[in-house]
């Protein structure tokens, strides 16, 4: 049998159907659902059900799995990729655009179908329009009522259903979703072409209809051009029962296949919400493709009512608004059978339908399933039917009316089969939840991962599953963000790696990078990945003399006011912290006018502080340092004896004397690897030499930011941590973030544990935690495995997430390469990524397993050596 669609005109998102009705399509933005806390999806549920009970127009809600192509999503200006990585990234482009093809070959997307009569003017105007008609050809008028020719209909007429979609289109932006978009007529006519050969996706056809305006004031369109997509396909229904074989021709073969509708014809009493009801949600956890159809006819409060005192046989069981638990919608009525029980549940009906003035709908579900044989689709629809007997929804398979429901399924169908009919409240339908998605992260940009579903037991093949992209460039420009991001997790996570896969792909999109490490597992990149050999620039930092002076804050501090005064400011901080001082004591005051003067100096540096210094113990400099030298002078000799010892150990790093060699950040790619660098801990005897490192490095890290320079920038920081231990760190830090927010650059912080982002109690307001101030400028949040419930606690918080015990053992168990990400609209997935498979050369290169880590130096140990020697300080 030859399939035929219902459709009288089509253009744009409209069609009008051959009994003169009309039916708008848009595409629907769908919303997050994955760690939402309760409240917020019992808000979107009645968001949902109040648009529901307001809209007076029938309704016909699609989820279709659609053919997703990433390739723009991925894309980006290869004329700013430095020319040794053009091919690199050529390459990587074609890797991940197949990884993600493989992945995930189709996404869902939500459709709205509504039915639609055109406006209508005035009593007076459509008076005269209907004169007009009649003198102008009555033979056509009399020819239409006679059920003359199809595919004619006059101009006023479709210009009165274009008014009647835009005041749809409005409504649906205003009162569901701002973000609502009207479907191209490509996008309509393949909705119609796929509802007939299920299992194949049809290219899009761009050809749109065109309207043919003739000079009598009707519109024109052909059969062939109305049955388009659908005259090639021939449909054999109920052989075998139930199902629907379809033949299509495509391209000078014969595509073939099988697909089943299945129906709902009785609901729940009642549902648990949220988590029991979320239909649109559960069937992304099969691992094939289903079509959720969802068609809607409100019922007046009045009839309603009417309806409930006189077919409560009919109506029970399908009209129970949700409840926040099963236990408490019917609680007390076990024993309850019957018409009592029946009579109850009406009359709870009755009661909130006549308080809230509340529609219900006339109601039509319906699941389609499909595949290449009889086999594969009897195998679906069981696990469909088992998925959703989960949640106490009932699935059946109309065994003779399978073509009846063809029909309904068509874009364009007005008529809703009254055999397959439930009646719910809007409330029941909202909490299947249509909008609800696991999308996370940017439209496109550098590829993350896929998203994954958090219930437990649910296949890694769900098709829940949605690509994830980050595009730094979108949060800094369009939307005023910072893009700096925390990488949070335990030892063994994959944090490490993760963070290598951001920096190579933005290093291929022209970025340049800064990388401190104070573990050295980096310095094989350039050997590993040949293409990254003539743009880095490893820097290998010790205790050696050549070393000395590299991060001194006050040299090449330039002419600018702001600058010289930071400078000032960090490097009398510095001072104060290593040497324990206070700056209202002798020795402060002295480190405080010996930095004035040296900042001043011809040559700016840490070694001309301790110059000022020693000029003042000989009797010098009195005035400038304006202090009572009979008390003041043996504190100022004993911090300058002090701090000259420590210009001669580790902390030489920032005692410069002006003259060094600084280090080389022109290359699109620095690493620098701290030899020996202990990590601060408190109590430990080195811990104010390791943090005054820290803070030196760190500032260094943020005059890299704050180069004049158009090209993107970006610092990778691992360990930094360990800075917010010390007020003075904190205050470090939190101008290298706010630097980075400035400059359109951006911060990666690599932080083993979550207290590390608390800033001390002197910046915590009401209410907060302390460290608000940091978290606030930190873009992406992504949250690795956590070892304790503590931590993991803490983690929510920064994700935004409940700290209950769910998300506290989603995080506890997260496996090494999952995470879950926060993103910049603070939206919250779990997120996988396997990068071995996604890229196999850079997952070598970033595994510093010890097998690795051996099989490293053995390739490439020479090298390092020979590129690496080094004299020592005695």
């Amino acid at each position: 049998m030859a399939s035929e669609a219902p459709v009288l005109f089509r253009s744009a998102n409209m069609i009008v159907t051959k009994n003169r009705t009309g039916q708008c399509f848009f595409r629907i933005p769908q919303e997050n659902y994955s760690f939402l806390p309760t409240d917020e999806k019992k808000g979107l549920r009645n968001h949902i059900a109040r648009f529901m009970n307001e809209f007076p127009y029938r309704l016909t809600w699609y989820q279709v799995p659609v053919p997703y192509s990433p390739k723009q999503a991925i894309q980006f200006d290869l004329s700013k990729v430095p020319e040794p990585l053009k091919d690199a990234a050529i390459e990587t482009l074609e890797q991940t655009e197949q990884y993600i093809r493989k992945r995930i070959p189709t996404k869902y997307n939500l459709y709205l179908a509504v039915d639609m009569e055109p406006i209508s003017g005035g009593v007076v105007e459509e008076m005269w329009r209907g004169m007009y008609e009649l003198l102008r050809d009555p033979f056509v008028l009399i020819d239409e009522w006679m059920g003359g020719d199809y595919y004619r209909l006059p101009w006023t007429e479709w210009k009165r259903f274009e008014t009647a979609e835009r005041e749809i289109y409005e409504w649906i932006r205003q009162k569901l979703h701002g973000g609502v978009e009207r479907c191209s007529e490509a996008e309509v006519l393949w909705l119609i072409e796929r509802s007939a050969c299920r299992g194949f996706n049809p290219p899009l056809q761009k050809e749109p209809m065109e309207l043919l305006a003739e000079e009598d004031g009707y519109i024109y369109a052909s059969q062939i051009d109305m049955d388009r997509g659908l005259h090639d396909v021939s449909l054999r229904f109920n052989k075998p029962m139930g199902m629907i074989q379809w033949e299509k021709d495509f391209n000078g073969e014969t595509k073939r296949g099988y697909f089943s509708i299945l129906t709902v014809s009785t609901l729940p009493h009642g549902v648990e919400f949220p988590g029991g009801a979320e239909i649109y949600h559960k069937i992304r956890e099969l691992n094939f493709e289903v079509d959720i159809i969802i068609r809607t006819e409100p019922i007046s409060p009045a009839d309603a009512r009417k309806e409930l005192r006189n077919k409560f046989q009919v109506i029970l069981g399908q009209i129970s608004h949700t409840a926040d638990s099963k236990d408490l919608e019917l609680e007390g009525t076990d024993e309850l059978e019957g018409d009592v029980l029946k009579r109850i549940v009406n009359r709870q009906l009755d009661k909130k339908i006549a308080t809230e003035k509340i529609p219900i709908f006339k109601t039509q579900i319906m699941f389609v399933v499909w595949g290449n044989d009889r086999k594969e689709v009897e195998r679906r629809r069981r696990e469909l039917q088992e998925k959703m007997m989960s949640m106490d929804l009932r699935l059946e398979i109309p065994r003779t009316g399978q073509k009846a429901l063809y029909h309904d399924t068509l874009p364009g169908s007005q008529q809703i089969e009254k055999y397959y009919l439930v009646r719910s409240t809007g409330e029941f339908l909202a909490s299947f939840m249509p909008l609800a998605t696991t999308e996370v992260g940017d439209p496109s940009g550098i590829y993350a991962g896929n998203t994954v579903m958090t219930e437990p037991g649910i296949s890694e093949d769900a098709l829940g599953r949605a690509p994830v992209f980050i595009d730094v460039h979108r949060a800094r420009n369009l939307l005023s963000m910072t893009s700096s991001s925390v990488i949070a997790g335990s030892l063994g996570a994959g944090k490490s790696m993760f963070a290598g896969h951001l920096v190579y792909n933005e290093l291929l999109q022209g970025v340049h990078h800064l990388l401190l490490q104070p573990k050295d597992e980096l310095w094989a990149w350039p050997y590993e990945l040949p293409e990254l050999a003539p743009i880095t620039n490893i820097v290998s930092i010790s205790n050696s003399v050549r070393d000395k002076g590299k991060f001194d804050p006050l040299t090449r501090i330039g002419d600018d006011p702001e600058e010289r005064q930071y400078a000032k400011k960090l490097a009398t901080s510095l001072l104060l912290f290593l040497a324990e001082e206070k700056p209202k004591d002798w020795g402060g005051q002295a480190i405080q006018a010996a930095v004035d003067l040296a900042v001043n100096d011809r040559q700016p540096s840490m070694m001309r502080v301790l110059h000022y210094l020693e000029a003042y113990i000989r009797g010098e400099l009195d005035k400038e340092f304006d202090l009572n030298r009979a008390q003041a002078h043996p504190e100022v000799e004993r911090i300058y004896s002090f701090l000259k010892r420590q210009a001669q150990s580790q902390a030489q790093l920032f005692f410069g004397d002006g003259t060094e060699t600084p280090i080389d950040v022109s290359n699109p790619l620095t690493i620098i690897q701290m030899q020996n660098l202990g990590i601060p801990e408190k109590g430990r005897e080195d811990y104010r030499l390791n943090m005054a490192l820290f803070m030196a490095i760190t500032d260094f890290a943020r005059r890299f930011v704050n180069q004049r320079t158009n090209v993107p920038r970006s610092v990778l920081f691992e360990e930094l941590h360990a800075i917010n231990q010390a007020p003075e760190g904190q205050q470090v830090l939190r101008e290298l973030i706010r630097t980075c927010r400035s400059k359109n650059a951006d911060l990666k912080m690599v932080i083993h544990n979550m207290r590390d982002l608390r800033i001390g109690s002197e910046f915590k307001g009401e209410g907060e935690d302390g460290g608000e101030e940091i978290r606030s400028n930190l873009g992406y949040r992504f949250v690795f495995r956590m070892g304790d419930d503590a931590e993991a606690r803490k983690a929510c918080e920064l994700l935004g997430i409940e700290p209950n015990e769910e998300n506290v053992a989603h995080i506890r168990s997260l496996r090494t390469g999952e995470w879950i990400m926060a993103d910049l609209e603070g939206r919250v997935s779990k997120v996988r990524l396997d990068l071995s498979e996604l890229n196999p050369r850079l997952f070598r290169s970033l595994d510093t397993r010890p097998l690795a880590n051996e099989r490293r130096e053995r390739e490439f140990g020479r090298l390092r050596r020979q590129a690496t020697q080094q004299v020592e300080v005695p």
